[in-house]
């Protein structure tokens, strides 16, 4: 590691530190791609910085958000919450992450829309995720990358599971709920993109010992450890503002810690400029790291 890059670390973590410990009540909605963040682990990450983390679920296996909607009693919930049709309009949330799934984009328009709407008027001050997950290999033309940068053609063609997808659907949702002043602008978690340009620096040899994102899946779908990992520390990003640098692999059970570093540079620099994701550099370490970027040393 270079001078700078640990300079940029130590000012990233001091950044980490020195931010006020809050609560985030954080509601789940999804299958078992959204049970890949492993609530128990971020919300270990949450204490470990401070934070308080209560979290609820409504968890269905292989299930878009459609039938997660239509069969509001079935799958998995956590006490006291229960499922979202009490859990909603019943408690206070500071998010709700919805994942979207095997649906066109009016289906998860039309549905997400619908979880807002029952939370909706206890929450007005909640915010809104959409979980810009990963592709399945079976839809891979020909790799990760080939899906991820494809265009949503609107069919079943398998183009809802790429970056234009999410992105078009955060858009259409915001289309619909501008103009409700009790709901705020819905934001991406951007874990997609995090593991497009992990996928980079593997394919250019800056990773050693990992050449392909395709080794992080366990199977067709679902992530190992380190796939798990690395989503836990793109979500901690997004749901608390803050730099994932330090965040432990072991708690995601990574038996080979040498790359965690990478992975917590890698999920800062996408989510901290991704256009939707709601996490800005603060102003002050903005113009520190302009500094180093540049060789200047601030004047005395």
């Amino acid at each position: 590691m270079t001078t700078i890059s640990k300079l940029l670390a130590c000012l990233a973590l001091l950044l980490c530190l020195s931010a006020a410990a809050r609560t985030n009540r954080i509601y789940f909605i999804g299958n078992s791609v959204t049970d890949t963040i492993r609530y128990d682990k971020l919300q270990a990450f949450a204490q470990l910085r401070g934070h308080v983390m209560p979290w609820g679920r409504q968890m269905i296996p292989g299930a878009p958000l459609e039938w997660l909607w239509q069969h509001p009693g079935d799958g998995f919930q956590e006490p006291p919450y229960g499922y979202p049709t009490n859990a909603l309009p019943n408690y206070e949330w500071d998010c709700v992450s919805l994942q979207p799934f095997d649906r066109l984009l009016s289906s998860d328009t039309n549905d997400a829309g619908n979880f807002i709407r029952i939370s909706l008027p206890r929450n007005t001050n909640c915010q809104y995720y959409i979980y810009s997950r990963w592709p399945r290999q079976e839809n891979f033309h020909p790799d990760f990358d080939g899906t991820w940068l494809t265009n949503y053609t609107g069919g079943w063609d398998n183009t809802n599971e790429t970056r234009d997808y999410f992105q078009k659907l955060l858009l259409a949702l915001r289309g619909v709920w501008s103009n409700t002043p009790l709901v705020k602008t819905p934001l991406l978690v951007p874990v997609g993109d995090v593991l497009y340009a992990l996928n980079q620096k593997m394919k250019a040899g800056a990773i050693p010992g990992l050449t392909n994102i395709v080794q992080f899946y366990a199977d067709g779908i679902h992530f190992n450890n380190t796939g798990a990992y690395v989503v836990g520390c793109t979500y901690y990003t997004t749901l608390f503002k803050e730099n994932p640098y330090g965040l432990p692999s072991e708690y995601y059970g990574l038996t080979n810690t040498a790359f965690a570093g990478i992975f917590q540079t890698t999920v800062w620099e996408t989510v901290s400029t991704h256009p939707y994701s709601g996490v800005t550099v603060p102003e002050p370490l903005a113009g520190v790291l302009l500094l180093l970027a540049l060789g200047a040393r601030p004047r005395r």
